[in-house]
């Protein structure tokens, strides 16, 4: 039931924001959005939903320069190893995404940036657009998807 939810939630948003939805199944199941030149890539393990991670990134970004992560506290469970480097600049306004998500910020040589949700799954349409939407105006300025819902 929660394989058909994600694929759901996923063709609402490229239905009602008329952006192409790319699908790919294999190993693992790749929902691919391209909208203003930023990628918006969610993959997941279809036999075990909870390994599931949504990147956002220009088109263009190459190989990650420098990193940031910042794990999600949980009960009873080691906190993901955290690479810091103090020279990566990034708005510590994404920090507030921590409380729900594991986060990864990369940084390549053209200063382009890369953010990771890892453990992203999308069980309603708010708590979808919500982070994406968050990330896509804190570093690029625009709502990736439009908050408006037409009935």
């Amino acid at each position: 039931m929660e394989l058909k939810k994600i694929d759901t939630i996923w063709h609402f948003f490229a239905t009602q924001n008329q952006v192409f939805l790319k699908k790919e199944v294999s190993q693992d199941v790749h929902y691919i959005f391209k909208k203003n030149d930023i990628q918006l890539s969610h993959f997941f393990n279809p036999k075990f939903v909870g390994q599931s991670s949504l990147c956002m990134a220009p088109v263009a970004f190459e190989m990650a320069v420098q990193s940031y992560a910042a794990g999600q506290k949980k009960f009873g469970f080691p906190a993901p190893p955290v690479k810091v480097h103090k020279k990566l600049f990034f708005p510590r306004d994404l920090l507030k995404l921590t409380a729900n998500y594991n986060l990864y910020v990369e940084k390549d040589r053209f200063n382009h940036f890369r953010v990771t949700l890892d453990g992203f799954i999308p069980r309603n349409i708010r708590q979808t657009y919500q982070p994406i939407n968050f990330i896509s105006q804190t570093l690029w300025g625009f709502r990736y998807f439009s908050e408006t819902i037409k009935n």
